[in-house]
C-alpha cells in the first residue's frame, strides 16, 4: 500500500515515530544519569523507589513507596511514603511531559532542613522554562512583602525515581493547616480556603457576588453546621468588602480582613501579572480564629507569570490585572486600603529593584542543573505551553532568565507609574 507524504495516515505515523523516538532517547540519557553527577552540581538529591518499580500514572491514587534523602555528605533522611501525581495542566498538558508529585510521608520528617511535616509538593516547574518564577515569588513574599502568616519554604533537588533520573524539581512545603505550616484548629474553627473556580475540592461554593470557593481543612472530620460556619466566615469578609454606604470612608476600618497581608498579596501578583491569581486558581487565604481575621495568602503558583505566557494580553509587562479581581478590585475602591497598596510600594520599591539581581544570582546557582534537566527534557528553544511570546528566538538558559528579567524591569517601570492612579481608577 502506497501512503502518501501528507495523508492523515502519514501524519499520524510520522506523529508516533517521533514521539517514540523521543521517548527512547529519554530513556537512555536518563539511565545514564547517576546520583554521584547530580551530587556534583551541589544540589540535594531525592529517590522514590515505588513498591514493584511501579510507574507514577494516578493523581488519584497513592503508590507505596520508599525514600531516600541524600546530600553530598551522605543520607540525610529515609523512610516509607506513598506518591501519587498532582496539578491540573501540568499533569494533562501533553506538551508538558515532565509531571508533577505529591509525597505522603508515613511519619513527619524534615527534608533537607525543611520543618518536618508528612506532605510534600515535587513541583516540576515544567512549564517554566527559567526553573525559578515560583521560587522568586517565594523569595518577594518571604524577603521584601512579608506580611502573610506563612509562606511555602522549597529546596531545588534533583530527583531520581526507580532509579532513573527525572529531572530537577522543587521539594516545596504543601499549603495545609496542620503545625508548623499554617495552624488550624478544628476546636477554635481556624482554617485555610482556596479561590478555586474548578470548586473540585471536598466542600465547594460561591459567595454572593460569584466568587467560587473551596475549604481545605479536614474536610473529614467536619459536621455539615461547622462547615457551614466557615461558609459564613468568607461570605462576612466578601460582606466587609462590599459594604457600599461607608466604603469610601477614609475612618472607616476592617473588622475582619488583614490589610497588611492582603496589599502584598495584590503588590506581588500585580508585579508578575499572575495570570491565575486574577481570582481564578490558587488564590489561598486563612482564617485564624483566635485573632477573629482574615489574612490573604499563602501565595502559590506562578509559572505563568512575569511573561510566561500567550493570552490575555499577560504577556505585555504595562496594564493592570489583578485590579480587576473581584474583590480586589473592590477593595481597592476604599481610600484606605488604595493608600497602603501604594504607601507600601513606595516602601519597598528600591528591594524589589534589587531582586532583579537576586533573580541573576538565584539562575547562575542554578545553571548546571538547569541544562542537564533541559539535556533530558529539551524544553529550551523548543515549543512547549504556554508558548511565551518568542520562545523560538530564545535558544539558551541564560536568555530564557533575561526575558523574565528584562519583563519584570519594564513591569516596575510601569508599575511605577501607574500604581498612583489606584484612587482613581478604583473610585
Amino acid at each position: 500500500m502506497e501512503i502518501r507524504r501528507h495523508s492523515p495516515f502519514f501524519l499520524v505515523i510520522f506523529s508516533f515515530l517521533t514521539i517514540l523516538s523521543a521517548l527512547v532517547a529519554y530513556l537512555s540519557f536518563a539511565s545514564s544519569i547517576s546520583i554521584e553527577d547530580c551530587l556534583e552540581l551541589n544540589l540535594p538529591v531525592l529517590t522514590i523507589e515505588t513498591e514493584g518499580a511501579k510507574k507514577i500514572k494516578s493523581r488519584e491514587h497513592y503508590l507505596k513507596a520508599e525514600y531516600f534523602a541524600i546530600e553530598k555528605n551522605g543520607l540525610s533522611e529515609t523512610g516509607s511514603c506513598k506518591i501519587r501525581g498532582r496539578g491540573n495542566t501540568t499533569w494533562e498538558t501533553r506538551e508538558l511531559y515532565k509531571k508533577p508529585y505529591l509525597l505522603k510521608l508515613d511519619t513527619e520528617s524534615s527534608l533537607f532542613s525543611l520543618p518536618a511535616a508528612r506532605k510534600w509538593v515535587l513541583m516540576a516547574n515544567t512549564a517554566d522554562k527559567t526553573q525559578i518564577r515560583n521560587f522568586y515569588a517565594e523569595h518577594l513574599a518571604k524577603d521584601i512583602f512579608s506580611n502573610f502568616r506563612w509562606t511555602p519554604g522549597s529546596r531545588f533537588i534533583s530527583l531520581f525515581v526507580n532509579g532513573k533520573y527525572e529531572g530537577l524539581y522543587a521539594l516545596t512545603e504543601k499549603i495545609e493547616g496542620v503545625s508548623g505550616r499554617l495552624p488550624v484548629s478544628e476546636e477554635d474553627g481556624s482554617f485555610v480556603f482556596e479561590v478555586n473556580q474548578r470548586l473540585d475540592g471536598d466542600y465547594n461554593f460561591r459567595t454572593s457576588h460569584g466568587v467560587p470557593f473551596s475549604i481545605k481543612t479536614n474536610l473529614e472530620i467536619l459536621t455539615d453546621e461547622e462547615l457551614e460556619r466557615r461558609k459564613e466566615i468568607i461570605q462576612a469578609a466578601e460582606n466587609e468588602i462590599f459594604h457600599l454606604e461607608n466604603a469610601k470612608n477614609e475612618s472607616e476600618k476592617s473588622v475582619l480582613l488583614d490589610f497588611q497581608s492582603f496589599s502584598d498579596w495584590y503588590l506581588i501578583n500585580e508585579l508578575t501579572k499572575n495570570h491565575d491569581a486574577q481570582f481564578k486558581f490558587s488564590c489561598y487565604l486563612y482564617y485564624d480564629a483566635q485573632e477573629n481575621k482574615v489574612f490573604m495568602g499563602p501565595v502559590w503558583d506562578f509559572d505563568i507569570s512575569c511573561g510566561n505566557i500567550s493570552w490575555n494580553d499577560c504577556d505585555s509587562p504595562v496594564g493592570f490585572w489583578i485590579k480587576d479581581a473581584v474583590w480586589i478590585k473592590r477593595l481597592l475602591e476604599r481610600e484606605e486600603f488604595a493608600s497602603l497598596v501604594i504607601n507600601r510600594w513606595n516602601q519597598k520599591k528600591n528591594e524589589i529593584t534589587e531582586s532583579f539581581e537576586w533573580l541573576q544570582s538565584a539562575s547562575k546557582e542554578l545553571n548546571d542543573a538547569v541544562l542537564l534537566n533541559d539535556a533530558v527534557w529539551k524544553n529550551i528553544g523548543h515549543r512547549q505551553w504556554p508558548h511565551a511570546p518568542g520562545w523560538k528566538t530564545r535558544k539558551t538558559y541564560e536568555s530564557e532568565v533575561q526575558y523574565m528579567t528584562d519583563w519584570l524591569k519594564k513591569r516596575f517601570v510601569w508599575m511605577d507609574k501607574a500604581i498612583y492612579d489606584l484612587h482613581e481608577n478604583g473610585a
